[in-house]
């Protein structure tokens, strides 16, 4: 009886903590770990497509002369100018989400409305995904 109890409780604890990763509405996968490469007209260093309204953008910070970044409500904007640099995105609660390598180019990576730290190279930086 008591093995059957304490299994009951592991399945309804489990389906509680996967309850709150998929939060109603939320149309993103709980596997924040993806990263996209963006092609397409820059506007003030930031891809903007051709018929997309203006998004209220949070200013982009420079975090070394190769790379600068910009969060949104879904997610964060990369650039780097040249080179190679290592990219590493922790949760508030230091759960690290992203670690690579991004090259030349512009990058989104999605994550849900919250508090992020981005490791660039040797710097960290607090991004706020409103």
């Amino acid at each position: 009886m008591k093995r059957i109890i304490t299994f009951l409780f592991l399945i309804i604890l489990g389906a509680g903590l996967i309850a709150q990763n998929n939060q109603k509405g939320d149309t993103r996968s709980s596997n924040q770990n993806a990263v996209i490469r963006i092609e397409g007209s820059v506007q003030n260093g930031w891809v903007k497509g051709d018929n997309e309204a203006s998004t209220g953008n949070s200013a982009p910070v420079v975090a070394n002369e190769n790379v600068s970044f910009s969060a949104t409500s879904d997610g964060i904007y990369v650039t780097i100018n040249s080179g190679t640099n290592k990219i590493k995105l922790y949760a508030l609660t230091g759960q690290l989400l992203l670690n690579g390598d991004l090259t030349q180019g512009r990058f989104f990576i999605p994550a849900r409305k919250g508090i992020y730290f981005l490791k660039v190279n040797t710097k960290s930086y607090k991004v706020i995904c409103k």
